[in-house]
């Protein structure tokens, strides 16, 4: 009987949902660059969105044990003004901005959530905030041995 990948499942300290896992660093704060970095080594990007279902899931969490003002996702626009994108190179299509935002204010090209609302803001790169990373669920496989 061949293999079969089944449910996907994550590590211990990440979330599943949908096929994606989530980690929440809220300890170890960091600027927007060494955020993306920590997530790389993790096989993963800093998170990004492309529906409200995920958005809530993701705001839900942070909302069970809130820290800090914002915590970095995976958005920028650094290689275009307003040319916004995702690091783990997916459309950048859902957004949820706050308001007022983004405004680029002394040239924010990096992108944060929000804790109090999940709403959007553009952000200096190099503040130092709490992150979210994402990455594909772990299938499991029946029949493999």
């Amino acid at each position: 009987m061949a293999p079969t990948a089944t449910n996907s499942h994550c590590a211990q300290g990440w979330l599943l949902y949908g096929d994606h896992c989530y980690h929440f660093e809220t300890e170890a704060v960091k600027n927007w660059q060494n955020a993306e970095a920590h997530c790389n080594s993790e096989q993963g990007h800093l998170v990004s969105f492309h529906s409200q279902e995920e958005l809530s899931f993701i705001t839900g969490e942070e909302l069970r044990n809130p820290t800090g003002i914002s915590l970095w996702m995976g958005g920028h626009d650094s290689v275009t003004e307003g040319g916004w994108e995702w690091t783990d190179g997916s459309p950048f299509r859902y957004i949820r901005w706050n308001a007022g935002n983004p405004d680029n204010y002394d040239g924010e090209d990096c992108l944060s959530i929000l804790v109090s609302n999940g709403y959007w803001n553009d952000d200096k790169c190099e503040n130092k905030r709490g992150y979210i990373c994402k990455r594909r669920g772990e299938k499991s496989c029946s029949n493999c041995c």
